[in-house]
């Protein structure tokens, strides 16, 4: 149920990046850690997740976001706060 809840959460983001009119470069940060994210979930493996610093990143991309964006910061610290109830 949680991770239907993430992938739901993800697609949202995904629409919010889409509309986002911010640089090429913080677009392409998102997406790559949406694509981090989702490969979190379907292998599980929370190793992975802290190679990548996937919390770290997802930290920083609230407090990038939450002045000018806090929509889009809002849908990053849920998405913190869900992936850190199932362990990742």
């Amino acid at each position: 149920m949680q991770k239907r809840n993430i992938q739901e959460q993800l697609e949202e983001l995904q629409q919010q990046i889409d509309e986002l009119e911010v640089g090429h470069s913080q677009k392409a940060n998102l997406m790559g850690l949406v694509e981090d994210i989702e490969l979190e979930l379907s292998t599980g493996s929370s190793v992975d997740a802290a190679q990548t610093g996937l919390m770290e990143r997802l930290e920083n991309m609230v407090s990038e976001f939450e002045a000018e964006h806090p929509t889009m910061a809002g849908i990053l610290n849920d998405l913190m706060v869900k992936l850190a109830s199932i362990g990742v």
